[in-house]
Formats: structure tokens, sequence, C-alpha cells
């Protein structure tokens, strides 16, 4: 029994300094991400603080001068590693960490859309590589599933800007009538410095946003 109540102390402790050193990390990781954000920007607005949801999840107000997008922030997801067992599951899922820009527009959306971007890739063999000889490969055009008995021509335009973008690192976006009007879900290392997308991802934002007033 002493031996067992030993084992739970140190078990106890060990979570406790996990627990710790994570949240320290945790606070390093978002004041980086708030430079990202802040360098991102270039200058066409700054931010303006920082509230945390959960301990792997926080919220960054921005104030813009692009005249476009209103009481915008950005909605950050890192990674859950307050216990072993999380830091272990996120490792095995592979699971990405989120950014997630949140606005709303200068007129509610006529229409409602919510757009996903899924990647399939599949081979024969675990063992065959892409650059071996032989791959034949096909792009498939994108998918749209509608509720509406006639299309509108600014869900078309929305869908062939993100489509034709240079920018592949959209996970999600959606407009909606509600607030936020706009929202556009990415992983947190396309806002990297270094990363391709870093210098132009809130232009290519604007330019999603401004389909909302095709119509």
């Amino acid at each position: 029994m002493a031996v067992l109540g030993v084992i739970l102390i140190a078990a106890a402790a060990l979570c406790i300094a996990w627990y710790s050193v994570s949240l320290r990390r945790k606070r390093h990781k978002a004041n980086e991400v708030l430079h990202w954000i802040q360098s991102a920007l270039a200058g066409r607005g700054h931010v303006v603080g920082i509230s945390w949801i959960t301990p792997s999840c926080f919220r960054v107000p921005l104030r813009l001068t692009c005249g476009v997008f209103h009481r915008a922030w950005v909605l950050v997801e890192l990674h859950g590693q307050q216990t072993p067992v999380q830091w272990l599951f996120n490792k095995i899922m592979a699971r990405r960490q989120l950014l997630t820009f949140q606005a709303d527009l200068d007129c509610p959306p006529a229409f409602s859309l919510y757009i996903q971007n899924f990647r399939w890739f599949a081979r024969s063999s675990r063992k065959a590589h892409m650059h071996q000889p032989g791959w034949r490969f096909e792009h498939l055009p994108p998918v749209m599933i509608s509720t509406r008995p006639n299309n509108q021509k600014e869900i078309a335009a929305a869908m062939t800007s993100l489509s034709k973008s240079e920018n592949g690192d959209f996970l999600e976006v959606s407009f909606q009538h509600r607030s936020p009007h706009f929202s556009a879900t990415l992983p947190l290392e396309a806002l990297a410095p270094g990363s391709p997308a870093h210098t132009y991802m809130l232009d290519t934002m604007r330019e999603l946003a401004g389909n909302a007033r095709v119509f």
C-alpha cells in the first residue's frame, strides 16, 4: 500500500509538472502567433488583444483598415497537450493546429454557403513512390451540393474564385446571414513567416468576401 501511495503521488506530481510546462509553452506559442498575424496584416490593420477561451484556444480581435471586414477576429486552436494522453492522441491522429478568420461584411450575404476543401490521394501500394514513372493524375472539378433549385451567380463566383486561387490552404470557407458573415479556416502554419501564403492571405480573403456583393 505504501508503494502504491508513492506511485500515485509521483504520477500526480508528474501530471502537475506536465500541465505547468504545457501552459508555459502555450503562452509562448500564442505570443509567436500574435507576431505572425501582425506581420501578415502588413500595415492594413493590427492586433488589439488576446482572449483565452480554453487552455488550447484563444481569440484575437483585429482592427482592420481595408474597409471590407468589420468586427474581425481570429480564432486560433493549438494542440491540446495539457496531459500526456492528449499529447499522445494528437501525435497519433496527426491533428493540425488551425486558424479561423471571422468577420462581418458591409451587408449580410444574400446566400448561405459552406465550402470544405478535401484532398484525396490513393495508390495501389504503400511502397509505390509518386516520383516513379507510370503515374497518371486526374484533377477533378469542384462539386457543389445546393438546396436551391436555381444556382445563384454569387455562389458560382465564390466557388470559381476559391478553385482558381493560388492559395490552396483553405480548409473551410463559409458565408451566412447572421454574424459572423464570413469565415475562413486554414492550417496555422500557413501564416508562419516563410509560408507562400503569408503575404497575400488577407488579399485572398478579401477577394473571396467580395463575392458576397456580386448580386
